[in-house]
């Protein structure tokens, strides 16, 4: 098969890099990639101790895809998730092997034990690498092979070890980046989808960094594209997109738009916003349009279900706030209307949301500035390469604000945080475990 020794020599090539990692927890892995390196910090690979060992590790594989409802349909409308695996122990040293069983239907994987030689396959790299085969529906390392590989570690909470396969094969010749930005938005989109699922709240603290961070990396690495490429070749130029926040009439619009404006403001975007509140106009390159409404569309979900847990659990009613008695202001127990209360549950998330997309929006951008090795030509760098992209926005935003005759400034709507403070700081704390789109290693989280 044409694509089978490209995918072992990127998949060598991919198992050191996991080994250096291991060497060396806790330190940054960097990878030489084209002129300049990059910095990835892997999610820990699982490692094996014999075929039983391994059994319990697919099982739990596939019981996750099942339960995030990561379909793997084969064509027939069956999900090979919900396909069994055997793992069974092989006499040979050198292969792990998978093949299918008609009946009962179900993968068999052949894992050779560590007491013939077969410790090189006791690793998650190898065992997924077979897994991904099942969920394939038979063998071959063509484009669709290597997609379900990707897509599987993506889906079981792995994405930079997703990203670091990808850089692999790319190194190797193949999936060489003409799909590399829908995949990005397509990783992101499904990672939020994973993280609005799951109930445990434990799972949900990294979930911002880790999301905003692909976005940046994302970002980033359009804007040295465009800065290294002639104008003919550049692949976007600024656009607009008007967005639907609400019909009129519904409430917290204004909640729902300082929201979105808290994730354009990480991501490059500016925004222009209808006076009823109903709509948002955002401007700015399409790639990052694509993520503000991929992450506002999971974030505002995840508003609206803890607000909605905050005032079924009662809290705002024994809220306390400052009052006036004619005298001193002082503060007292105050019953606060519910409609308040979400008023300041709503502000108080979203202007906390705002600050941890910033914050990990930085120090993306700073890991990327630091990484990058003193370039040949000073307008290929990093750190121009993003100024001169938010220089293009903010003159592609002025020029547009002519044309749509845009005037005024937002002002939104008056703060209710002090009205209900008791809401504002569970507003804080709903917000610091908010879900941005990945998750642990299964190997930690089941």
């Amino acid at each position: 098969m044409p694509d089978t020794r490209d995918v072992y020599a990127a998949e060598d090539l991919f198992a050191s890099w996991l080994d250096e990692a291991s060497r060396r927890p806790g330190e940054p892995l960097r990878i030489q990639v084209g002129s300049a390196p990059r910095e990835f910090e892997p999610e820990t690979e699982p490692r094996f101790t014999d075929p039983g060992h391994v059994q319990e590790f697919v099982d739990r594989v596939l019981a996750h895809l099942r339960t995030a409802e990561s379909r793997y349909d084969d064509g027939s409308g069956l999900d090979l998730a919900g396909v069994p695996i055997a793992v069974r122990a092989r006499r040979g040293h050198r292969q792990a092997h998978y093949e299918r069983d008609e009946l009962p239907l179900r993968g068999v994987m052949a894992i050779p034990p560590r007491e013939v030689g077969g410790a090189w396959s006791l690793r998650a790299a190898v065992v997924l690498h077979e897994v991904a085969h099942h969920l394939r529906g038979g063998a071959g390392h063509d484009k669709d092979f290597r997609t379900t590989f990707l897509r599987l570690l993506e889906d079981i909470g792995m994405p930079v070890l997703a990203d670091l396969l990808h850089t692999a094969y790319r190194l190797n010749g193949l999936d060489t980046g003409v799909d590399d930005e829908d995949r990005t938005l397509l990783r992101i989109g499904r990672l939020l989808r994973q993280a609005e699922r799951t109930s445990n709240t434990a799972e949900r603290d990294a979930f911002f960094t880790k999301a905003q961070a692909l976005a940046t990396r994302h970002q980033i690495a359009l804007a040295v594209a465009r800065a290294t490429a002639s104008i003919e070749e550049r692949r976007e130029d600024p656009s607009w997109e008007t967005v639907l926040i609400g019909e009129t009439g519904k409430r917290s619009l204004a909640r729902y738009v300082r929201l979105m404006l808290e994730i354009a403001q990480a991501n490059d975007v500016r925004v222009a916003i209808y006076t009823s509140n109903t709509r948002v106009t955002l401007y700015g390159f399409p790639s990052d349009i694509s993520i503000v409404k991929a992450l506002y569309a999971s974030l505002v979900t995840q508003m609206v279900t803890d607000g909605d847990a905050h005032l079924r659990s009662g809290a705002h009613k024994a809220d306390t706030r400052e009052v006036w008695n004619g005298r001193r202001r002082r503060w007292e127990l105050q019953p606060v209307h519910g409609s308040t209360a979400r008023a300041a549950f709503y502000e108080a998330w979203a202007d906390h949301v705002g600050e941890r997309l910033k914050a990990a929006r930085d120090l993306a951008r700073a890991a990327a500035i630091k990484a990058d090795v003193a370039a040949p030509v000073a307008s290929t760098s990093t750190e121009l390469a993003l100024r001169a992209k938010e220089v293009e926005v903010v003159d592609y935003f002025a020029l547009m604000r002519r044309d749509h005759g845009i005037r005024g400034t937002w002002k939104g709507t008056a703060s209710a945080v002090h009205a209900a403070p008791g809401s504002r700081d569970a507003g804080i704390k709903a917000a610091a475990r908010a879900r941005l789109g990945t998750e642990r290693a299964l190997e930690n989280q089941l």
